[in-house]
C-alpha cells in the first residue's frame, strides 16, 4: 500500500482527539452550535444582505431580458454578476419576503458550515465513530463561524459556505439519494455552474485520473447552463461572450476586499497591472498549483490534494473577495487533526486562525483607489489573506519535497514521515 493511500484509508487505528473530556464536549458542541444559528439568524434579521439582494433580483430579472442590466436600487448598487443558473437556482426564494428569504438562506448556510467541518473532519479522522465526527463538528462551528470569510459570507448572504461544502461533499465521498449513488461530479458540476471558480478541480480530476468525474462535473455544469439557457437564450449569450470576463462588473479589482493574485499585483505595483501580465502569471501559477495538487494527492493525501486546488482557484481568480477565502476552515481543520500535516502544524493552525480572526486587511486605508498607494506594513496587512494563500502552497510544496527527500535517503520502501499527535 502506498504513503497516499495508507493515508486515505486513514492507516492505524486511531481515538477520539480528546475522548478523556467525555459528555463535557457535548455540552461545548450545543453551545456552539446554538450560538452559530443564532448569529447567522442576526445576520439576516433588521437588514438588508447585499449579495441576497442580487441573487434575488437576478431571480425576478431571469427571464425578461434584463438580467444583465438591473442593478440593486441602494449603494453601492451590485448589478447581477453571475451565470444564468444562479438567478434560476434562486427563483424558488422568490416566493418569500426578502427579509424572509434571507432567513430561510442563513439557516440553509449553518447548516452548510456544519456539513464543510464534518467532511473535514471525516477526511482527516476516518477511524472517528460517526457521533465523534458530529460532536466536534458542532463544537468547531462557532470558532469557524467567527473567521473572517465564513462571517462575512453571513453578513453578506453569500454562496460560498455551501458551494464549498458541495464540492468537498462531491470529491470525499458517495453521496446516495435513495437507494442510489449520486455520480461524483454532479455537485462540483452545479456548483461551478453557479459561480466559474470551482472549474478549477474539473483539470485537477483529469490529471489526478478521476476521469469520469471530471467528465460528468463538466456534463452537469454545461447540462445545467443549458438548462438556464432556455428561458432567455440571448442573455445567456451575452453572458458567456461578454459578462463572464468583465471583473470590472463587481467594482474595482485592487479593491482591498480582493486578496487574488489580480489585486495583489496593483498593490504592490502601485498601478493597474496590464492584464496581459497578470494573465500570463496567473496561468502560470494554475499550472504549477493544478501539478502541486495532484502531486499532493498522490504522495501525501487526496484531501490535501483538493486543499490545494481550491487555494489555486482562489489565487488566479480575477476576483476573490475576502468572504470567498472560506475554505481556510478545512485548512485549519487539515492543520490541527491531518496526520500528513507538517511538523507544528497546530501552530501553523493557531497564527492561520488568528489572522482571519483579525482580519488585519480592513486596518489599512482602502476605498478611492487609497489602496494602490500603500506602503511598508501596510502592504502586509492589506495583502495578509492573500499572502496566507502563498506560504500554504509554498508551505505545502516544501513539505512535500523535503519529504520525499528523506524518503530517498531511507533504506528499503518510501516512508511518508508525519506529524505525531
Amino acid at each position: 500500500m502506498s504513503p497516499a493511500s495508507d493515508l486515505q484509508s486513514g492507516g492505524s487505528p486511531i481515538t477520539d482527539p480528546a475522548g478523556r473530556w467525555g459528555p463535557w464536549l457535548w455540552v461545548a458542541a450545543a453551545l456552539s452550535a446554538g450560538w452559530a444559528v443564532a448569529a447567522a439568524v442576526a445576520s439576516a434579521v433588521g437588514r438588508l444582505q447585499l449579495d441576497m439582494a442580487t441573487y434575488l433580483l437576478g431571480a425576478h430579472h431571469e427571464v425578461d431580458g434584463r438580467l444583465y442590466q438591473v442593478s440593486l436600487s441602494v449603494p453601492p448598487h451590485l448589478p447581477f454578476t453571475y451565470p444564468p443558473f444562479a438567478a434560476l437556482a434562486f427563483a424558488p426564494l422568490t416566493v418569500l419576503s426578502e427579509p424572509s428569504a434571507q432567513v430561510v438562506w442563513s439557516l440553509v448556510s449553518v447548516a452548510a458550515l456544519f456539513a464543510l467541518l464534518y467532511l473535514s473532519v471525516r477526511a482527516v479522522r476516518p477511524q472517528l465513530p460517526a457521533n465523534q465526527m458530529i460532536r466536534w463538528s458542532l463544537v468547531l462551528m462557532t470558532p469557524a463561524y467567527l473567521l473572517e470569510p465564513v462571517r462575512l459570507t453571513f453578513y453578506f448572504g453569500q454562496v460560498n459556505v455551501v458551494l464549498a461544502a458541495m464540492v468537498l461533499a462531491d470529491l470525499t465521498g458517495h453521496l446516495r439519494l435513495g437507494g442510489r449513488t449520486l455520480p461524483r461530479g454532479v455537485l462540483l458540476g452545479a456548483a461551478a455552474a453557479v459561480k466559474l471558480v470551482p472549474l478549477v478541480f474539473v483539470p485537477y480530476l483529469f490529471v489526478t485520473r478521476q476521469t469520469r468525474a471530471a467528465w460528468v462535473a463538466l456534463a452537469t455544469m454545461v447540462g445545467c447552463t443549458l438548462v438556464a439557457g432556455l428561458t432567455d437564450p440571448r442573455v445567456s449569450w451575452s453572458y458567456w461572450t461578454k459578462y463572464a470576463t468583465d471583473a470590472r462588473r463587481v467594482g474595482a479589482p485592487w479593491y482591498i476586499s480582493n486578496q487574488s493574485l489580480r489585486a495583489a499585483a496593483d498593490r504592490f505595483d502601485h498601478r493597474v497591472v496590464s492584464t496581459a501580465v497578470v494573465t500570463a502569471g496567473a496561468a502560470v501559477v494554475l499550472v504549477a498549483g493544478i501539478a502541486l495538487a495532484a502531486w499532493a494527492s498522490r504522495v501525501s493525501s487526496r484531501f490535501l490534494g483538493i486543499l490545494v486546488c481550491a487555494t489555486t482557484g482562489l489565487l488566479v481568480s480575477p476576483i476573490t473577495w475576502a468572504h470567498h477565502l472560506v475554505w481556510v476552515a478545512p485548512v485549519l481543520v487539515w492543520l490541527v487533526w491531518g496526520r500528513d500535516r507538517p511538523a507544528g502544524g497546530r501552530l501553523w493552525a493557531a497564527a492561520t486562525a488568528a489572522v482571519f480572526w483579525w482580519g488585519p486587511i480592513w486596518s489599512v486605508p482602502n476605498g478611492n483607489g487609497s489602496e494602490l498607494h500603500e506602503h511598508g506594513w501596510q502592504l502586509l496587512a492589506g495583502n495578509s489573506f492573500f499572502l496566507a494563500t502563498v506560504v500554504f502552497m509554498v508551505g505545502v510544496a516544501a513539505m512535500l519535497w523535503r519529504r520525499q527527500r528523506l524518503a530517498g535517503m531511507v533504506a528499503g520502501p518510501p516512508r511518508l514521515v508525519v506529524a505525531q499527535d
